[in-house]
C-alpha cells in the first residue's frame, strides 16, 4: 500500500493552477505532505521508497464546496418530512457512505452543510477508515417557517430532528446560534437568506432575513479568526444584503446584475452557482400540472396560492435568469466553484451529480481549464482550504487522482470514475481502480 514516505517518479504533472500538463517529473511525499516537486533529470535518488508511475497523468483532488451528507432517503415526495421521521442514528451512518462514495468519483474534499459533517470530519481524520477531509458548516441557520423547516410537523420536533438546519428568529437567537454551531466544531457558517421552493413560506423570491440579523450571523462568525460565512441568496436583494453584511460565498445566485457582480469580483466573494441544479430544477422538481416528476414536490399549502400553476413561459424565464447570471459572473471575473447542492438519495446521486455540475459549467461556457480550477483551486478557497489543497504544491496535502490519460485533454476521464485509477489522501492510497483500498 502506499503510504509512509515514498516518491512518485516518471509521473505527469497537472498541478491546478494552470493545468498545464508537465512530464517526467517526481513527486515527493512525507507524513502525508507534498515535500518536493521537480523534473526527473535533476531527481537525486533517497532512501525513500521510489514508485514508478510512467504513462500516469496526476491532478489535484477533485472539491466540492456545497454539498449535504445528511444521510437521509427520500425523492421529496413530501419535502423533507420521510427523512426527518427516520432516526438520526441511520442517517449518521448512511451518511459514512455518501461521504465514502465521493471519494469513489476523486472527491477528497467536501464543504458539507448537516449536523452529520461535524462529526464525519473527526472520524476521518482519526484516519481509521477511508474518507475525504471535511469542511464543516454544521446546520445552516433557518427562519422558522422558511427553507429547512417543515411546517407539516409539530415545530419543537423540527428544532430536535432537522439533519442540516437550526431554525434561528432575530438577532439574538442567530448569534446564540452562530456560537453553538461553532461550538460543536463548525468550519464556516451557512444561513438561508431566501428560500428554497419547498412551501407556501419558502419561496425563493421572498427574502428571508433581515439586513440587521445578516450582520449580526457575520460579524458573530467572523469573530473566531478564520470562520468564512456562505449564504443561500436567490435574488438580487438578499446577494446585495448578504454582500453588505460580508459574507465570503454566494450560493446560487442566480439574479446577479452588473453591480452585484463586479461588487464580488473586487471583494473576491465566490460565486457556487450549484448550475446543474437550478438550470434543470424543472426538470427534477414536480409543479402543479406537470406530467413525469424525477422529484416532487407538494402544493403550496398557502390557500391563495393552491391554484396557482407555473407557466412554461415562467418556467423558461427562470432557466434563462440561471444561465444568464452564470455568464455574467464568468464574464466579470467573479470567482466560482464547483458545487452540487446533493441532498440525498435517490433523488440526487452522491458523486454523479458533482460530475454533473462539473459538465454543465463546460456546456454553459467554462473552458475545461476553468472548470476543472472550480473544482480544485477555487473551490479550496471557498473552504478556505488553499492552504493546505486545490493545488499540486510543496507544503499542501497530498490528495491526488491518477490517470492514464490526460484529463484536461479528455474531460470523460475525469467525469467517469471508473476512469479514476488511484485516489490519494494525505500521502494515502484510498481508492484503487474504484474501490476502497483500506
Amino acid at each position: 500500500m502506499i503510504e509512509g514516505r515514498y516518491v512518485l517518479t516518471n509521473i505527469t504533472i497537472i498541478n491546478g493552477k494552470n493545468n498545464r500538463a508537465k512530464p517526467d517529473m517526481f513527486l515527493k511525499i512525507h507524513d502525508g505532505n507534498i515535500e518536493e516537486i521537480g523534473p526527473m533529470a535533476n531527481y537525486v535518488p533517497s532512501a525513500s521508497r521510489e514508485v514508478d508511475m510512467s504513462g500516469y497523468y496526476a491532478m489535484p483532488g477533485l472539491i466540492d464546496a456545497h454539498i449535504h451528507l445528511a444521510g437521509g432517503r427520500g425523492c421529496g415526495l413530501w419535502g423533507d418530512t420521510e427523512i426527518l421521521c427516520e432516526p438520526k442514528e441511520v442517517r449518521a451512518m448512511r451518511s459514512v457512505y455518501e461521504a465514502q462514495k465521493m471519494l469513489k468519483h476523486g472527491f477528497t474534499t467536501l464543504r458539507d452543510i448537516s449536523w452529520n459533517g461535524l462529526y464525519l470530519k473527526r472520524i476521518f481524520h482519526d484516519k481509521v477508515m477511508p474518507g475525504p477531509k471535511v469542511i464543516a458548516c454544521g446546520p445552516g441557520l433557518a427562519r422558522s417557517g422558511g427553507h429547512c423547516d417543515s411546517p407539516q410537523l409539530p415545530l419543537e420536533f423540527v428544532k430536535k430532528n432537522h439533519f442540516w438546519a437550526i431554525l434561528s428568529d432575530g438577532r439574538e437567537e442567530c448569534i446564540k446560534n452562530v456560537r453553538r454551531v461553532l461550538r460543536e466544531g463548525a468550519d464556516q457558517i451557512k444561513f438561508w437568506a431566501t428560500g428554497g421552493g419547498n412551501w407556501g413560506t419558502d419561496r425563493i423570491t421572498d427574502t428571508h432575513y433581515s439586513q440587521e440579523e445578516m450582520n449580526a450571523i457575520c460579524e458573530e462568525a467572523h469573530r473566531i479568526a478564520g470562520t468564512m460565512v456562505c449564504a443561500h441568496c436567490e435574488t438580487e436583494e438578499t446577494i446585495r444584503m448578504a454582500l453588505k453584511a460580508g459574507v465570503d460565498t454566494i450560493e446560487h445566485g442566480e439574479e446577479l446584475n452588473e453591480k452585484l457582480a463586479e461588487e464580488m469580483s473586487q471583494k473576491g466573494v465566490i460565486l457556487v452557482p450549484t448550475l446543474y441544479l437550478l438550470a434543470n430544477w424543472y426538470d427534477f422538481v414536480k409543479t402543479p400540472g406537470s406530467d413525469a416528476p424525477k422529484l416532487i414536490r407538494p402544493d403550496a399549502f398557502l390557500y391563495r396560492e393552491a391554484d396557482t400553476l407555473l407557466t412554461d413561459q415562467e418556467k423558461n424565464r427562470y432557466h434563462k435568469q440561471v444561465i444568464d447570471s452564470f455568464h455574467l459572473a464568468l464574464k466579470k471575473g467573479v470567482k466560482i466553484a464547483l458545487g452540487s447542492d446533493t441532498v440525498y438519495e435517490p433523488a440526487c446521486e452522491y458523486g454523479e451529480q458533482s460530475m454533473q455540475e462539473l459538465k454543465e459549467l463546460i456546456k454553459q461556457g467554462m473552458s475545461v481549464d476553468q472548470a476543472i480550477k472550480s473544482a480544485t483551486e477555487i473551490a479550496a478557497q471557498a473552504c478556505g482550504m488553499a492552504h493546505r489543497v486545490g493545488t499540486i504544491e510543496p507544503g499542501k496535502a497530498a490528495d491526488l487522482l491518477l490517470f492514464k490519460e490526460n484529463p484536461v485533454e479528455n474531460i470523460k476521464m475525469l467525469t467517469d470514475k471508473d476512469n479514476i485509477e488511484y485516489v490519494i489522501v494525505d500521502g494515502k492510497l484510498a481508492v484503487e481502480h474504484g474501490k476502497l483500498a483500506w
